[in-house]
């Protein structure tokens, strides 16, 4: 794994994980924004939003990932900004970039949900180029496999300290000598969600409501957290053998269909220079 892409001096490195967030931000600012200029919305409005939700996604991850750690936290309260080691929770930076997100919306006059159906497919974007960051950074790991692509981390990282557990364990039941590898989530994550931004794309060329796009990007995103939890070894289950994460899903899940069908009836739709985005 390569978490450090260059050491200015022993307490100072630029990391890969912070590289990928910084490309994914960018790069789903710039996107959107251009094609908000295509169906005739202002490209230094949403240029602003951006930079907005951008700051409301890491703050609102952050504090997620530290409520459901706060004894780490608690013990050394300075880790609490090293963001740059990683722990950021996606439901929560969700929560917080939309709501961010919807405030600007309404006060710079952009259709809510025509922003949403504009932000969403890059949201999938950025999240694949983030688990990328994820997987060099040795975070956000994978169970134990025998699959002949299963990884080996570094002791250094999450995923290492993880697979010196598995060994200690194994150890004591006499499979010391196993090579304990583990599932690169990571990058099935940044795969399925690559493939979520495809459809997306793919959708809005048939787009019949404002909204539309954005509930279709939180259904799939619900069924794919839900799915790679099983394999996922840094989350614990919390109640009926589901995680937080996947009991988030089926709840976002539910609120989606709710909402994608209550906007279907309404059926608003702005922009008839809409339709021509991805050309």
């Amino acid at each position: 794994m390569h978490p450090v892409v260059w050491r200015i001096t022993d307490t100072m490195a630029i990391k890969s994980y912070g590289i990928a967030i910084a490309v994914a931000f960018v790069l789903g600012i710039l996107l959107t924004a251009r094609h908000a200029r295509k169906v005739g919305l202002k490209f230094n409005d949403f240029v602003d939003m951006g930079f907005w939700v951008v700051i409301a996604a890491i703050v609102g991850g952050r504090i997620f990932y530290i409520l459901f750690n706060l004894q780490d936290y608690i013990q050394r309260p300075i880790a609490i900004v090293q963001i740059w080691h990683g722990g950021l929770i996606f439901y929560g930076g969700l929560f917080a970039a939309v709501l961010t997100a919807i405030i600007f919306a309404k006060r710079r006059g952009i259709p809510v949900w025509l922003g949403g159906d504009l932000i969403a497919p890059q949201i999938a974007l950025g999240y694949a180029i983030t688990r990328v960051g994820c997987f060099l950074n040795g975070c956000c790991f994978g169970k134990a496999t025998s699959l002949p692509w299963g990884v080996e981390f570094p002791l250094g990282c999450g995923a290492g300290r993880y697979i010196g557990e598995l060994s200690f364990a194994a150890f004591f039941s006499g499979q010391a000598d196993a090579v304990i590898r583990l599932h690169p989530v990571q990058l099935y994550a940044a795969a399925a969600n690559l493939v979520i931004f495809a459809l997306l794309l793919v959708a809005w060329r048939r787009r019949g409501f404002d909204g539309q796009i954005f509930w279709y990007y939180t259904v799939l995103y619900a069924v794919y957290r839900f799915a790679i939890e099983f394999l996922r070894g840094d989350n614990q289950p919390l109640a009926l053998s589901l995680t937080t994460a996947q009991i988030m899903s089926i709840t976002l899940f539910a609120c989606s269909l709710v909402a994608w069908f209550n906007l279907r009836a309404r059926g608003v739709i702005h922009g008839a220079a809409a339709a021509k985005m991805t050309k």
